[in-house]
């Protein structure tokens, strides 16, 4: 499904998942909150729960491509994943597990101090026959539109893209397996909330992918998490009855790759955003996976977090104004409100070097654009 990434508030492209679902994936509630926006502290733009649908049939299918995360960037999002992250996934050895009648492989793994991410292909076990969905099987086939892939399976299977899944099993009298696969990283690392997304590869297998944002805490080689899988065998006439479910959380050991390199950039004295927050550093890490930018800010006397969330905008751009390559976590916005009136404001751009002068763009005290030209400290 394309994103508006002018407004990427991802949480409206999906369907809410269901309560029983998430407390079995989660029984922590995320630092963000949602129910009261003025204090929610996790990246406010991109926080989405994952619900996804995918599908596909393992029967008698011709080996193709296999989909990875770059795929999903560039498909998707127009970005991409730096080569020496690229390089760390392609080295990984795959680890799977059969819960039931499926077969999950994580096939791709990375984490540093700003994020972890798993790419997980599922398919139905040799000499099983049926068509394999992700949790919601009461939508159409076709509800993820191209960007997913999602048309190569109704054509496979010979249905309308616009006939749900139970429908399409019924009618072609064929088991439905519904199943999931998210990574569930130590809650003491969480940044803002976890996203996911699938893909349906031309083999007849899916992938999901799951990323975890972190909050840069991490100190460790390694991150000891875990991922949560789960099967189902929908009862076609009762799309509720869960006898034949089954969920398990599977350990599973990702290195941690280490900050390349940090700078911080020259800010003018008294530099302010529309007269109510004052700029007072803004620092850039490095790291295999992109570069990360946090921008301080003091919100000054008068000033209030209302304020912050309908008024604050930063964006550092390139010299013609244009965005950099979106970072691949997706997120821009506050990191953290919990520390007012200190505001730390996050941006992730796809590069693979620190550059020497930068452009942010931020609202003046009118509300217009303006752009304030940075040179790195020597």
């Amino acid at each position: 499904m394309k994103r508006d990434m002018d407004n990427p508030n991802l949480r409206d492209a999906f369907r809410p998942m269901p309560e029983a679902t998430r407390d079995a994936l989660m029984t922590a509630a995320r630092s963000v909150k949602e129910e009261e926006p003025v204090k929610r502290t996790a990246i406010r733009t991109v926080c989405i729960a994952i619900c996804v649908i995918v599908a596909t049939m393992a029967v008698a299918m011709a080996a193709g491509q296999i989909f990875g995360w770059n795929d999903f960037f560039s498909k998707d999002y127009g970005t991409h994943i730096p080569k020496s992250a690229q390089e760390i996934m392609a080295s990984c050895e795959p680890v799977s597990w059969q819960e039931g009648d499926v077969i999950f492989t994580v096939r791709e793994r990375y984490s540093d101090p700003r994020l972890a991410m798993i790419s997980v292909d599922a398919r139905l076990a040799d000499g099983v026959e049926g068509i394999l969905t992700a949790d919601d099987f009461t939508m159409s086939i076709g509800a993820y539109g191209e960007n997913s892939n999602s048309q190569v399976v109704a054509k496979r299977l010979g249905v309308d893209p616009q006939m749900t899944w139970m429908d399409a099993a019924k009618e072609l009298k064929l088991p439905l397996y519904s199943v999931l696969a998210i990574l569930d990283i130590p809650s003491e690392l969480w940044g803002s909330e976890e996203y996911g997304d699938p893909m349906f590869n031309e083999d007849g297998s899916l992938t999901y992918f799951s990323l975890q944002p972190l909050n840069g805490q991490i100190a460790d080689e390694e991150i000891k998490a875990k991922v949560y899988l789960r099967t189902k065998l929908v009862n076609l006439e009762d799309a509720e009855d869960n006898t034949n479910s089954t969920e398990e959380y599977r350990d599973l050991t990702i290195h941690t790759e280490k900050v390349i390199a940090t700078a911080e950039y020259i800010i003018p004295e008294d530099t302010k955003v529309q007269d109510a927050f004052r700029i007072d550093s803004i620092q850039a890490e490095l790291l295999p996976s992109g570069l990360h930018f946090t921008t301080n800010l003091t919100a000054l006397e008068g000033a209030t977090q209302e304020q912050a969330f309908d008024k604050l905008r930063l964006n550092i751009v390139k010299e013609n104004g244009e965005d950099y390559p979106t970072g691949i976590t997706l997120s821009s916005g506050f990191s953290n409100l919990d520390v007012w009136p200190r505001i730390p404001y996050i941006q992730m751009i796809t590069s693979d070097q620190i550059p020497e002068t930068i452009h942010l763009k931020y609202p003046d005290a009118s509300g217009n654009d303006a752009i304030l030209v940075l040179q790195l400290k020597k």
